[in-house]
């Protein structure tokens, strides 16, 4: 991650950044005010096709159909502290367009008011294809597996590292949001967790070691 990320996150913000590297998503940070990128991670280079500096010289709106930037300017100015969800179309940098769901999180970044968010490419074909996928994908979280852990607990875990909500995981899963929240106290209590940060650093670290 380049320095200015490292910079702009607290050190007790530890695990967020390792989400930030490590996620398959496309992630950014962004300034509420100018709407500019101020980081990138690799999945969104290589998601969006723009290099990290092209990225660094664009606003939010440059990613976006001309038509949907008065709704953007009207989200960004109804975020609220905290934790944010949202759904938008993005412009990739060959033209095409792809369907997103967003969460994202407001933070201070180097003094500047700013938002993390993840973008997830929620089009059909690839919704399918990542939960169809599930355990079988060599990349990334998917291969975790955690034999302390039930077989819904290890999917929900996987969720939880890629960023997905409760309400994201409850609606793949077809179950309800409490189904989920309890799957997720069960793995935070067999773990001896306190949060969502600590479990996807462990799904992270266990899926780079193929003896876990």
């Amino acid at each position: 991650m380049p320095t200015s990320v490292h910079n702009g996150f607290r050190e007790s913000e530890e695990g967020y950044r390792l989400l930030f590297e490590s996620n398959p998503h496309a992630m950014w940070i962004y300034d509420r005010d100018t709407l500019a990128f101020l980081a990138v991670n690799d999945a969104a280079i290589q998601r969006y096709g723009y290099t990290r500096q092209e990225f660094l010289n664009m606003t939010l709106k440059e990613i976006r159909p001309p038509q949907d930037i008065p709704s953007l300017i009207e989200k960004v100015s109804l975020i609220k502290p905290g934790m944010n969800s949202a759904s938008s179309r993005h412009v990739k940098k060959d033209g095409s367009l792809i369907e997103v769901e967003i969460v994202s999180h407001t933070l201070d970044f180097n003094g500047r008011r700013a938002e993390l968010v993840l973008a997830m490419d929620v089009t059909q074909s690839e919704q399918n294809a990542s939960h169809k996928n599930d355990n079988h994908s060599p990349n990334g979280s998917a291969s975790f597996e955690d034999k302390t852990l039930t077989e819904a607990e290890n999917r929900v875990a996987r969720y939880v590292a890629r960023g997905f909500s409760n309400k994201q995981i409850a609606r793949l899963f077809g179950v309800s949001s409490r189904t989920i929240e309890n799957h997720i106290s069960h793995i935070l209590l067999k773990k001896s967790f306190e949060n969502r940060v600590q479990i996807a650093r462990h799904v992270f670290r266990s899926s780079k070691d193929p003896t876990k």
